[in-house]
């Protein structure tokens, strides 16, 4: 006995009222509009053409381009815009997009280094950051990412960040732990 396989028809163009379908370009920066509303929503308009009741804001490159190369996703995760450059937005998206990516790509600056202890390529580190002191596991080099040749990213194994601007900067004892260690 065999059995019928169904496919769907390729010019079927009903849609389902509800879902949104992402644009076949990304919209960029100059055409749009982000605000939140309701109050904790962040939502996107493009000129009078289309709606967006709720999008994401996510970056390309959030450690070495962290104000540019900005996608604004919508709620099935599909790209609807595009933005090169935080400052081709008018001021109202601008400042929401950056409050976004601030509660995302949280960072915790360190100021000064207690430990660096070292086992079977695991990192446990103990420092001090600007939002009070720390103790994080840190797996393999891939998250220690070097910026330029002073600053330094690190993502530890539950996706916190922590940033240190420039280690030549800090104490002593702190810049022998990462010149040795890191």
């Amino acid at each position: 006995m065999t059995e019928e396989i169904k496919t769907e028809d390729p010019k079927d163009t009903t849609f389902e009222p509800g879902i949104e379908y992402a644009p076949t370009e990304p919209y960029k920066a100059h055409g749009i509009r982000v605000y939140r509303a309701p109050k904790n929503t962040v939502r996107m308009t493009v000129g009078d053409e289309r709606s967006y009741i709720r999008v994401r804001p996510v970056q390309a490159s959030p450690m070495a381009y962290p104000n540019q190369y900005i996608a604004l996703l919508d709620s099935k995760n599909e790209e609807v815009a595009f933005i090169e450059n935080m400052d081709d937005l008018d001021e109202t998206s601008k400042q929401v997009i950056e409050e976004e990516m601030a509660r995302r790509y949280l960072k915790a600056h360190i100021e000064s280094i207690y430990s660096i202890q070292m086992e079977y390529g695991v990192a446990y580190w103990d420092v001090m950051t600007d939002r009070g002191r720390r103790e994080f596991v840190i797996r393999g080099h891939d998250s220690t990412f070097w910026v330029s040749e002073t600053r330094l990213l690190l993502t530890d194994v539950d996706g916190n960040r922590f940033e240190i601007i420039d280690y030549k900067k800090l104490d002593a004892a702190s810049v022998k732990m990462i010149e040795t260690s890191v």
